[in-house]
């Protein structure tokens, strides 16, 4: 293994990521509202909705990257200088603060988070059972799509029993479903053999890469942490036992791999006849950590001496999980590319500083290790919003250290978003409050904490609402009668609590009271006043007015 091909599989993943960004989950008219063409030829500056539903349309630069590549550089940290994956640090600290910078990411993953800011939960023990999800029906492509550092640091490429180990280990903090886990695992040694000999794995390497997740069991038997510690409470949630379940899954992938017909040109036509034999065009299975894993397997194959064909194809399938299956083709392809990717990515610097730590790792050389918080005064705020705080050096992100703004926060309901960059060079753009709390500096790595002579209290003010946005809606005791009635009630409630209450709650209260409109004019002028952004924040508010309005007005009427 190469240090050109760890970085060149490394550059091809985000490009692939970067590329089927664009076009996730939306139609041809909706990759022409997002880059004003009918499909995706390179990576450009575009648009997309954050916030939700009601959210902000955000500039994005050319080549920015989904989460898909945010959990590969999460994933890269975890790794010690010394090679050994702290997945502690990675569940505890790094999955729960990507909550606060995540972009596309899917509902398996964000339930998975959400659980890991329990004290309670571990990396081997996030076990939970919510209205959204159950830990053991998450079988999507989110562990899959990470674990490529797991590879890239490897010492044996042939040792498929520590490269699982590790993957496994990754994969079943967030994934519960054997899906979710050998998905991850088959892309593993799939990219193993690539980097090994520097070829892109075909038919003939197929049949033994699937064989291997039926030993995937032992693998965990030996590890003890996963045997005596996840094994047991997962075949509890689970009601069945790992091996079973291992067997399945292999035959799955023995089956979608016999669809593949090798002799067939792999062209827009037939790759999407593929995808659709294999489900995944179909919401329930598109995302599958399985079928995702086959299809850029058999995308790299196809498509080996052209890898920006490859990723091309993957994009411009809609309706298929394109992302992910392009980072995944990326990271193989990349493998056995010499030459960078065609088009820009976004943190190219950062991409290549982590990939050569793991080359550096993967040949026993000295590497730096992250300094993450002590886990064992580790205690994250209870809301999301509150990963990002103010410190005596400024703003911060829980967990990766201190944030400096790039450009002017946007106001997307009860949050602001800000781009902005961590220490070590990453660009994320962060959902936080408008008026930014207090970060607790046992939340912050170690190198980074102020000195304990500066206290919170000593915040400039100006820093403490370094994100103050349109969408802060602060609402004062003379200022409540703008919503009267039952309204007014729920904002005593809110600042009994300390907390205002969100655009999104007063419009939800005008519609309840039938949008009276005095209650309206009021809620408007307030919104108006609210000092400098009091423009933006107008703006926000009668456009989420609107659509509930409009939504009240086409709502069928009962006899």
């Amino acid at each position: 293994m190469q240090w050109e091909a760890v970085r060149a599989s490394a550059q091809w993943a985000a490009y692939g990521d970067a590329l089927g960004f664009i076009t996730e989950l939306t139609d041809s008219a909706g990759v022409r509202r997002r880059i004003g063409q009918d499909e995706v030829t390179t990576t450009v500056p575009w648009k997309r909705r954050v916030g939700g539903r009601y959210g902000r349309d955000m500039p994005l630069p050319a080549g920015a990257y989904s989460d898909d590549t945010q959990l590969r550089l999460a994933t890269s940290r975890a790794i010690r200088g010394d090679g050994e994956f702290d997945a502690e640090a990675f569940a505890k600290i790094e999955v729960v603060a990507w909550q606060a910078y995540a972009l596309g990411a899917g509902r398996g993953t964000k339930a998975a988070a959400t659980g890991l800011m329990r004290v309670e939960a571990k990396w081997s023990q996030n076990i939970f059972a919510t209205k959204a999800a159950r830990y053991v029906d998450i079988g999507g492509n989110g562990a899959a799509m990470r674990i490529q550092p797991h590879v890239w640091s490897a010492r044996d490429l042939t040792d498929w029993d520590n490269i699982t180990r590790d993957v496994v280990r990754n994969a079943v903090s967030t994934h519960g479903h054997p899906r979710g886990i050998l998905g991850a695992v088959l892309h593993a040694v799939l990219l193993a053999h690539a980097l090994d000999s520097n070829e892109i794995p075909g038919p003939k390497q197929w049949r033994p890469a699937v064989d291997w997740l039926e030993q995937v069991s032992d693998v965990i038997a030996k590890d003890d942490e996963l045997a005596y510690l996840w094994l047991p409470t997962w075949t509890n949630a689970a009601g069945t036992d790992f091996q079973s379940a291992a067997l399945t899954v292999a035959d799955e992938c023995r089956t979608a791999f016999q669809a593949v017909d090798s002799a067939t040109p792999l062209t827009s036509e037939t790759y999407a006849a593929l995808v659709q034999r294999l489900g995944g065009f179909d919401g329930a299975t598109r995302g599958s950590g399985t079928v995702t894993t086959v299809l850029a397997a058999v995308l790299a194959h196809a498509h080996a001496s052209s890898p920006e064909a490859a990723l091309l194809l993957a994009a411009n399938t809609l309706g298929s999980d394109t992302d992910t299956i392009a980072t995944m083709t990326g990271a193989l392809l990349g493998a056995v590319t010499a030459a960078p990717p065609p088009g820009a990515v976004q943190d190219a610097d950062v991409i290549d500083s982590e990939a050569r730590r793991m080359w550096d790792i993967s040949r026993g050389r000295q590497a730096a290790t992250f300094a993450y918080p002590d886990l064992l005064r580790w205690s994250p705020p209870k809301a999301t919003l509150d990963l990002v705080g103010h410190t005596p050096m400024g703003p911060a992100l829980a967990g990766l250290g201190p944030l400096t703004p790039k450009d002017a926060p946007v106001a997307s309901n009860q949050a602001t978003y800000v781009w902005g960059t961590l220490p070590f060079g990453q660009s994320v753009l962060v959902r936080a409050r408008p008026d930014l709390r207090p970060l607790d500096e046992n939340l912050l790595p170690g190198e980074v904490r102020p000195p304990r002579s500066r206290q919170a209290a000593d915040v400039p003010k100006e820093q403490q609402l370094l994100f103050e946005a349109p969408v802060q809606a602060a609402v004062s005791a003379d200022q409540r009668p703008v919503l009267a009635g039952t309204a007014a009630g729920a904002v005593n409630e809110r600042a009994h609590r300390q907390a205002p209450p969100s655009i999104e709650e007063i419009v939800q209260e005008l519609a309840r009271n039938g949008f009276t409109p005095d209650q309206v004019g009021r809620a408007l002028l307030h919104q108006i006043r609210g000092g400098r952004y009091g423009v933006e924040r107008a703006a926000a508010f009668a456009g989420l007015l609107a659509r509930a309005y409009h939504s009240e007005q086409e709502r069928p009427r009962g006899n």
